[in-house]
């Protein structure tokens, strides 16, 4: 079960990369890696300029998570 630390945390996510409809991955994310490094995570998209994302700040998180998330970052 979700604590609601979890829950904010995933919501503010989805908001900050104007991304509600992924809600459930991103706490998806909150349960399995840590805040601090899903918070550095944030930090570098929300630093790139929007002339240089592909599709979406929320594509470009996932795919950040994805590819970065297995070098220690897991919850376990």
């Amino acid at each position: 079960m979700a604590s609601s630390k979890e829950e904010k945390l995933a919501r503010e996510l989805a908001d900050a990369l104007n991304d509600m409809d992924s809600l459930a991955a991103y706490f998806g994310f909150v349960q399995k890696y840590s805040e601090s490094f899903l918070r550095k995570t944030l930090q570098k998209v929300l630093s790139v300029p929007e002339d240089q994302i592909r599709k979406t700040r929320g594509a470009l998180f996932t795919y950040l998570v994805n590819q970065n998330g297995y070098r220690n970052n897991s919850r376990d």
